[in-house]
């Protein structure tokens, strides 16, 4: 007996359900709409560099998920629509986020082997996952995170400042995106600003799409290894930063080991450096395309803040996550997903979806767009998101006061993409001013 999506009732079926041999209908088809390939490979390519695959946009057709098929010719759903997403997101009870447990959904075998590998809470389910993320809400309240805002204003600041007496032309990507977040991540985290490229390094192979198993386990573990010790050097010599209060707070209370830290720390400054670099350089990109609407910004810095949302669910970069596996057989939109399938819950295309956002592959910087789920939702909703946002707010503002004439210095169509990797990008972004 399937469920629907809308009621959430507990439930006591084992996580590890296995993937049902029952062969599943096809996704039902909004009439008048065309249907969806039956099972086509995933991931899918971008057809628009700054647009999810032209795909997304024919699945959204259909009423419910769509069956996709994977590297290793196992199947699994994607879910396309806002409502859906954000449903499925909200329902713990029946859908499980565990990484790594039989039919959870995986984009290469690389990143089996990685999703087993992870300890942090972003890859387990409740309660185990509030335990953990409760203790680490404090470092990323609102009020502390304001407290950095003078800080990260003088960064940016100085970066532009560098980048102006260097002279144009320069990569944007390179000279201010990937060192932007990073001084930020170690003023918060306390770690040395010169592992900057180490730790970028160590995401890249964890986010990677053609990495070997070898290389994304044994980066992943390094990466690991590295905050370890940078939490005994802590322990040694307490400062003024997140391992240090977490040590003092929840270690030494014995409520957290040392080695959970590290796991936790990982996952921390893989997603401080990897996904706010990304935003501020595809978010750049996407103002330079529009020079009306850019100037209009400048003009009013207040609209900032809100321009910032848009940006984000423009950007979205996060391409193949939040990832779930049934529970039990629940239907959505008509479609029967069984206990122990796998489903992809797709940000980008959730947040171009009309129903929710008019027009939604426009650009439009005055739009309410404050319903986006760039940052997920539920319980596993970004636990950085007040900083990024902090971050994107002024930086961008920064960009469009000190630069009011910057523009691409290549032609767009030159631009290099990050095609094979789990976060959206762009390589470097050249321009001139």
């Amino acid at each position: 007996m399937t469920t629907p999506l809308r009621d959430a009732p507990d439930v006591s079926q084992s996580e590890d359900s296995a993937v049902s041999a029952d062969a599943l209908p096809r996704c039902p088809v909004i009439p008048g709409q065309p249907d969806f390939p039956d099972a086509p490979g995933f991931p899918m390519r971008r057809d628009d560099p700054l647009s999810p695959p032209a795909a997304y946009a024919r699945a959204r057709k259909s009423a419910g998920p769509c069956r996709v098929t994977l590297w290793n010719g196992t199947q699994a759903w994607i879910v396309t629509r806002h409502e859906q997403v954000r449903a499925i997101l909200a329902d713990d009870a029946r859908f499980s986020g565990r990484f790594g447990q039989d039919g959870f959904p995986t984009v290469t075998e690389a990143r089996v082997a990685v999703d087993r590998g992870e300890r942090a809470f972003v890859g387990m389910d409740n309660p185990e996952h509030d335990r953990y993320r409760r203790m680490l809400t404090q470092e990323f309240s609102v009020p502390r995170m304001r407290a950095l805002e003078p800080e990260i204003a003088r960064l940016a600041e100085s970066l532009i400042d560098e980048l102006v007496a260097a002279g144009p032309p320069q990569d944007l990507v390179g000279t201010l995106a990937v060192r932007f977040p990073s001084l930020v991540m170690s003023a918060l985290f306390g770690s040395p600003y010169e592992d900057h490229r180490f730790i970028i390094e160590c995401a890249a192979a964890r986010h990677g799409l053609t990495q070997s198993v070898g290389t994304a386990t044994s980066k992943a573990r390094e990466l690991v290894d590295y905050v370890r010790r940078l939490i005994d050097a802590k322990e040694a010599a307490p400062g003024d930063d997140l391992p240090s209060r977490v040590l003092q707070a929840h270690v030494h209370a014995g409520r957290m080991t040392k080695d959970e830290l590290a796991e936790i720390g990982a996952m921390i400054l893989r997603a401080g450096h990897d996904t706010t670099t990304h935003l501020i350089g595809l978010g750049t990109l996407l103002l330079l395309r529009d020079d009306a609407q850019r100037a209009r910004l400048a003009a009013d810095p207040a609209g900032i803040a809100r321009a910032v949302e848009e940006l984000l669910r423009m950007v979205s970069p996060v391409q193949f996550s939040p990832r779930r596996v049934a529970r039990v057989d629940v239907e959505i939109g008509g479609v029967t997903v069984r206990a122990g399938e796998g489903l992809f819950l797709l940000l980008g295309s959730a947040n171009r979806d009309a129903a929710v956002f008019p027009d939604p592959d426009a650009l439009d910087l005055g739009r309410d767009a404050a319903r986006h789920l760039a940052f997920g939702f539920g319980i596993h909703q970004c636990l950085g998101q007040t900083l990024a946002r902090i971050e994107l707010r002024i930086v961008f503002e920064a960009i469009l006061r000190r630069l009011p004439a910057l523009r691409l210095a290549v032609p767009f169509e030159t631009l290099r993409f990050r095609d094979d990797m789990q976060i959206h990008g762009v390589h470097a972004l050249p321009v001139t001013w």
